[in-house]
């Protein structure tokens, strides 16, 4: 059985917090454990800054979640119609490098490539679809 939670947000700080609460109580009443617990929060928290910071200007300001618990996986999709990012369009994070000559941006990719066992991002007409799956053993 897929259990799921959908919600059209607007891309605010505050919607996050919103999305962080719900998802938590989701998960956990879904029965997921901790440990993916922690990689599903992380994964919305450095995805929806990233299209509240970096999306520019979209036709509804909105964007849509949804988070389906299921068959030992969690699978979260964003959904929004702001600026093109295909997160295998960024270098990979050097840890070798210096802290002071590292880019200001670019670890939250790292984290995710990092925590989630898939990343699949699609353009779909003027929408961008990113998909995320996490083992929930």
């Amino acid at each position: 059985m897929v259990e799921v939670l959908e919600r059209s947000l607007d891309k605010s700080l505050p919607a996050l917090i919103q999305l962080a609460s719900e998802a938590q109580a989701f998960l956990a009443g879904a029965g997921v454990r901790e440990p993916a617990m922690f990689k599903v929060q992380l994964a919305l928290e450095e995805t929806v800054r990233n299209l509240i910071e970096h999306s520019g200007a979209s036709r509804t300001n909105r964007f849509q979640v949804r988070i389906e618990v299921g068959a030992g996986r969690v699978t979260i999709v964003l959904e929004d119609d702001g600026q093109p990012f295909d997160p295998d369009s960024a270098p990979p994070f050097d840890p070798s490098r210096p802290l002071a000559e590292r880019e200001p941006h670019g670890m939250g990719v790292h984290l995710l490539r990092h925590f989630m066992q898939e990343i699949h991002y699609e353009r779909l007409g003027a929408m961008n679809r990113l998909r995320m799956v996490v083992a929930s053993p």
